[in-house]
């Protein structure tokens, strides 16, 4: 991780800046003009994940890519026991740092729910937040703690760290691993996550992430949310099923629903004019 770890052909790389803040040296990215839009990615991602919607939103916002602690080529946190709520406080003393009030939230998956627990836990208040396939309400009583142990566990191990990042540079695995996720694939994408999960730091970044990510406190708060929150599902989606975000809407106040069809978990990725125009609809009814 790191300036020099960065690839000559990353998305918006000219765009790209590495700010000391807290114990760690983000990676962040800023295009455009305008009233702020700040992106979060989900787990196992990084800023490119949000590059073409960030291009598309650039020609009216403001728009503050990062990469969120662990992903992508800023380093992890050091441990916490709530590691939504550490990285959530993190990411507004970046905001602070870097002199931005963001406007607006969009976050995919993972990073919705850090969206969700900034506006609830620090002074960031945004007019919006938009999820993506969010990662919002627990995946169950019995799983969800196996697989927080159980990820936990692998990102302590760094015979297991490195051999998953040994594996992730055949693009046959990537393939594979993005073909579950719904995703209609694309030759960069691969491209992009067999460059990711190279990474072994990456690797246990995304596993302490899936570790730390303990949404039954997330979801007992969900009532609290005072932002108006618009919800994308997808309908081809294997990994956050697009229920789960008209479920949300019985928890947060106000918030409202829709499920794309033919998208995957990945869509901002595949097709972001269709999460664009989803983004300037919501506009529209806040205002």
């Amino acid at each position: 991780m790191g300036p020099d770890r960065i690839p000559a052909d990353w998305p918006l790389r000219d765009c790209s800046e590495f700010i000391h803040c807290g114990e760690i040296l983000w990676h962040t990215q800023r295009i455009g003009a305008g009233p702020v839009v700040l992106l979060l990615h989900g787990t196992g991602a990084s800023s490119h994940s949000m590059a073409g919607l960030a291009t598309l939103l650039s020609r009216q916002f403001t728009c503050v890519l990062i990469d969120l602690p662990g992903q992508g080529f800023t380093p992890a946190l050091g441990e916490r026991k709530h590691l939504l709520s550490a990285m959530s406080s993190a990411v507004a003393d970046l905001c602070d740092q870097l002199d931005l009030v963001p406007d607006y939230v969009i976050g995919h998956s993972a990073g919705a729910a850090v969206g969700i627990r900034m506006s609830l836990d620090t002074p960031i208040a945004p007019k919006g937040i938009l999820s993506i396939n969010g990662a919002l309400l627990p995946f169950g009583a019995f799983i969800e703690p196996l697989m927080i142990k159980a990820a936990r566990g692998l990102s302590q191990s760094s015979r297991v760290v490195h051999f998953l990042a040994r594996r992730g540079t055949g693009k046959a695995y990537v393939r594979r691993a993005l073909r579950d996720t719904g995703a209609a694939i694309s030759e960069p994408m691969i491209q992009r996550y067999a460059q990711l999960i190279s990474q072994p730091e990456h690797i246990e970044g995304t596993l302490r992430m899936m570790g730390g990510w303990e949404l039954g406190k997330l979801a007992a708060d969900l009532a609290q949310v005072t932002t108006p929150v618009h919800l994308i599902g997808s309908a081809k989606d294997h990994i956050v099923p697009a229920t789960r975000a008209h479920r949300a809407t019985r928890d947060i106040p106000g918030s409202t629903a829709v499920t794309l069809g033919n998208a995957g978990h990945l869509i901002h990725e595949a097709d972001p004019q269709r999460i664009f125009d989803e983004f300037m609809h919501f506009l529209d009814r806040l205002n």
